[in-house]
């Protein structure tokens, strides 16, 4: 019975730091997709742009709307991103915290010259 229990209090505090850390992770990989969008923002219009990034979030199954995300652009093809977001730290359905993230993105065009 007492092996029973410390399984069931080890189960419940791995799911307990899974989802703590689970905003982390996901804004890690959220920074990976607006890098991606940046890099084909240098050779694309900001329309494109914003329609890629938006498209690849989506996919992803992040839930980022368009109003949050802002694409500059400037006269040497440099794409600065930015993403804004909120998220939530929640254990079995409760929540216990909610963290609200920028991200930031900054990629040049690169010319490569053969």
């Amino acid at each position: 019975m007492k092996n029973l229990f410390l399984t069931a209090v080890t189960i419940a505090i791995v799911i307990a730091i899974g989802s703590a850390v689970k905003p982390y992770w996901d804004r890690y990989w959220i920074k990976k997709e607006i890098e991606v969008a940046a890099v084909y923002g240098t050779k694309n219009t900001l329309e494109n742009t914003k329609v890629f990034l938006l498209n690849k979030l989506k996919e992803e199954g992040y839930r980022i709307s368009e109003h949050d995300i802002y694409v500059e652009k400037d006269a040497k093809n440099n794409v600065t991103i930015t993403a804004r977001y909120s998220d939530r730290i929640s254990i079995f359905g409760k929540e216990i915290q909610k963290l609200d993230f920028t991200v930031t993105v900054t990629e040049r065009e690169i010319k490569e010259y053969y």
